[in-house]
């Protein structure tokens, strides 16, 4: 029963993706010109089923999250069709062809080890933290603790990077350029749980952030993915005053997508 319901969550999913990736290409991308009377955005069904080479009754079967099997070929076509990005086209493939992906644990969240609290203290005096598959805090250390105000495992509203993001306000008022760190937690968060996006732990995440954050909830639903970058951010310190941090997404070997070290790198 498990195992037919997250099978038609991933389905669901692979339309979601599929019409949101339409919706954006400009038809004059295709050489397609439209009248004035034209109100779709985007792509129409059956002009991505033409460009692809395939029929637009089963293009439409697998926007609606109905069972199909797409072959490598015509995902391919798709994407080019849909002006896909690397990552995009990646999660695309991931979407449909589960088998792709790497076998994960049903909790997905690896208990805190004494190693990961070894290994966070000697990235000192950087600061940094540990996550698991749903972005929970599994370590971090004084630095970090210091900069980002505290952790705290046992409140719902601060043991999650993105719940902090959107419900904790003191972050919201901490990352200077807080609206594009946000959306792109998200991108990266949709691209990161791509195929266990039903599990437990990762519905315990979205499903509350959902119904609080109407942030949240828009830009969720405009199906972004993105890579993990090394990018900077911007911190807002207690006068006011903002240091720029060089931010890194590590993953230790061995534990694949189960976790991953953030560390920022203040510039001097």
């Amino acid at each position: 029963m498990l195992e037919r319901a997250a099978e038609a969550d991933r389905r669901k999913e692979l339309g979601r993706f599929l019409r949101a990736m339409r919706e954006r290409v400009e038809p004059s991308r295709h050489g397609i010109s439209t009248g004035t009377r034209r109100r779709a955005s985007g792509l129409l069904r059956e002009e991505v089923a033409l460009l692809a080479g395939i029929s637009a009754t089963w293009y439409t079967w697998l926007e609606q999250g109905r069972n199909a099997n797409p072959s490598a070929q015509v995902l391919n076509a798709l994407a080019d069709v849909l002006k896909l990005l690397p990552i995009e086209r990646e999660h695309l493939f991931k979407l449909a062809k589960p088998e792709w992906l790497p076998e994960a644990s049903p909790a997905g969240n690896p208990s805190p080890e004494p190693w990961i609290a070894g290994l966070l203290a000697t990235l000192l005096p950087n600061p940094a933290y540990a996550l698991n598959r749903a972005w929970d805090f599994i370590g971090w250390n004084d630095e970090a603790a210091s900069l980002f105000g505290g952790f705290d495992p046992d409140d719902p509203a601060k043991r999650n990077l993105l719940k902090r993001l959107f419900l904790d306000p003191a972050w919201r008022q901490l990352f200077a350029d807080w609206e594009v760190v946000a959306r792109s937690a998200i991108a990266q968060f949709r691209a990161a749980t791509v195929g266990y996006a039903a599990a437990p732990d990762i519905r315990a995440v979205l499903d509350p952030l959902r119904a609080l954050s109407p942030e949240f909830a828009q830009q969720w639903a405009e199906m972004r993915v993105e890579e993990a970058p090394i990018w900077s951010k911007g911190l807002v310190g207690p006068s006011g005053e903002v240091a720029t941090y060089d931010y890194f997404m590590l993953t230790p070997a061995g534990v694949g997508k189960e976790m991953t070290i953030s560390l920022y790198r203040k510039r001097v």
